[in-house]
């Protein structure tokens, strides 16, 4: 994160880093299609068990790590809930943010 910030920084004349959309500190370009995440699901979400969480995969942007979750769903025959997962931006080995996939275009 520190890297991002100096960039950030430097860059502050010429264009916004952080992103509103998504209450992030970073850009919304980083966020959106360049940032690397943990994918977690939850399992019957609407129940409210923190044990049924679990990390379900990495990859990089948020589209991906939505598709990641749906396909999980699919394979567990869950129905899909927006709800059931979370992408952890992950940055030199350390959670950052939390997001998800706000529209699909």
């Amino acid at each position: 994160m520190h890297k991002q910030i100096v960039f950030c920084t430097l860059a502050a004349l010429l264009t916004s880093c952080s992103c509103d959309e998504y209450a992030s500190n970073y850009s919304c370009n980083y966020v959106k299609e360049n940032a690397s995440y943990d994918v977690y699901y939850w399992r019957n979400v609407s129940e409210g068990n923190a044990e049924d969480e679990k990390l379900i995969g990495q990859v990089k942007g948020l589209i991906d790590c939505k598709n990641m979750a749906v396909s999980h769903s699919i394979q567990i025959g869950e129905e899909w809930n927006d709800r059931s997962y979370i992408c952890v931006l992950v940055e030199d080995g350390r959670n950052m943010e939390k997001h998800r996939l706000l529209n699909d275009f």
